[in-house]
């Protein structure tokens, strides 16, 4: 009959009493007593004495009585070694499994103990090194946000101030250029009014209408913010037509016109700019602006005249010098030009006429001379025409220069008197 598990838990405890007590088993084995040998009754109560043969007898019986004992423990020790050996053995190592199960098992919990702890410790310091680096990360972006807010603040405050600065050094660097455009302007107007309706002036005039028309460009590329009024540009195109500088001329006169349309001033001046490049199509054009916006205007006949007889239209010219001759009959500008119109259409008394005309206005006009020598010599009165010249060169030197290349005075070329007066420069 198979014993149960359940029969094994009474049996190890008995069986360890005597794992662990061995000295039971030895204690029931231990030699018997030496068998008690009868003696013999004597007759008398007292024992005689014995021999020595018999006491050595009986001693060596004791003896072997003992050592008989002793042998027999021996065997019986032997056979309890044989018969219960591996039994002990066995049960040595059911007590030492079992003593081992609760102590591995104890390791096992302490280990599973132990790393639940591991486990519980190291999430709980995650979570604190979490929740700190939060906390750490959030005073630090406060902390940054708020020096950053502070030097913003002072950033904006620094700005502030150096704005502020830099718009008052601006505000006076503005006042002083527009008090130098207006000190420029101002002489250029009076320049501009002391050579007339002349096409040149002279020299040393020239030379300071550059030096003035330097400085507002000057002011221009630096002061954009320097406002320059229509009347600046016209004053300016006027400085750069005296000067000879057409093409900044132009830019001027436009300047002024794209500020202000209906500018005449400008409109003239832009006529005859072009007309002095060359561009007779665009003067003629720039005068029909002149006309269409004032028909009454005499200079923008004039100025339409002067283009059409430089492109050699002279019935053109007559007609537009007559418009501006009758409404400005005083002009004498007006005059001459309608007279050396008259010249190159042969048409010489009511040419000469128009010369007088010009000269009774204005008597010392060295361009009224100077045309009215022309008409002379069309007409083959060199001494008079010579006289003329003459009197036109004395009250302007640059007038040799211009006769000197004249192709009008090419049938004087050939005589004494006017290789005369032109070698007298010399």
């Amino acid at each position: 009959m198979r014993t149960t598990p359940y029969g094994l838990l009474y049996i190890f405890p008995i069986l360890a009493v005597f794992l662990l007590e061995p000295e039971v088993v030895s204690a029931q084995t231990e030699p018997l007593p030496p068998p008690e040998i009868q003696a013999t009754p004597l007759p008398s109560p007292e024992p005689p004495p014995l021999l020595p043969a018999q006491e050595e007898t009986i001693r060596q019986l004791v003896d072997k009585e003992i050592d008989s004992s002793q042998a027999i423990s021996n065997r019986i020790d032997e056979k309890v070694h044989d018969t219960f050996g591996w039994t002990i053995d066995l049960l040595n190592l059911l007590i030492a499994v079992l003593i081992a199960i609760p102590i591995g098992t104890g390791f096992v919990l302490w280990w599973l103990r132990q790393s639940v702890i591991d486990r519980l410790v190291s999430d709980i310091r995650k979570q604190f090194q979490q929740e700190a680096e939060q906390l750490i990360k959030q005073q630090l972006e406060q902390e940054v946000t708020a020096r950053l807010q502070q030097q913003i603040e002072a950033s904006e405050l620094e700005l502030k101030q150096l704005r502020a600065e830099f718009e008052q050094r601006l505000d006076h660097l503005y006042r002083d250029a527009e008090a130098n455009k207006t000190q420029i302007v101002l002489e250029l107007e009076q320049l501009l009014a002391s050579v007339g309706q002349e096409d040149t002036a002279p020299p040393p005039i020239e030379r300071r209408l550059r030096q003035l028309t330097d400085q507002l460009e000057s002011i221009k590329a630096g002061s954009h913010h320097v406002e320059f009024s229509a009347t600046d540009y016209l004053k300016e195109g006027e400085a750069f037509y005296l000067g000879r500088s057409y093409d900044d001329a132009v830019a001027s006169y436009q300047a002024a016109l794209a500020i202000n349309p209906d500018l005449i001033d400008a409109w003239l001046g832009l006529a005859k700019t072009l007309r002095r490049m060359g561009r007779y199509a665009d003067a003629v054009a720039a005068n029909d602006e002149i006309i269409q916006r004032q028909p009454h205007n005499p200079w923008g006949w004039f100025g339409k005249g002067y283009s059409l007889s430089d492109m050699q239209q002279y019935e053109a010219a007559l007609n537009a010098y007559d418009k501006a001759t009758q409404l400005e009959p005083n002009r004498s500008t007006f005059w001459k030009n309608k007279g050396y119109v008259l010249t190159k259409l042969h048409r010489y008394p009511e040419a000469m006429d128009c010369f007088d005309k010009a000269l009774y206005i204005k008597p010392q006009s060295p361009s009224a001379l100077y045309w009215k020598a022309y008409g002379y010599a069309a007409q083959g009165q060199i001494d008079e025409a010579v006289t003329a010249l003459q009197a036109a060169i004395a009250r302007r030197p640059d007038l040799r220069e211009s006769a000197r290349t004249d192709p009008d005075f090419d049938g004087l070329r050939s005589t004494k008197a006017f290789q005369h007066l032109l070698a007298a420069s010399y």
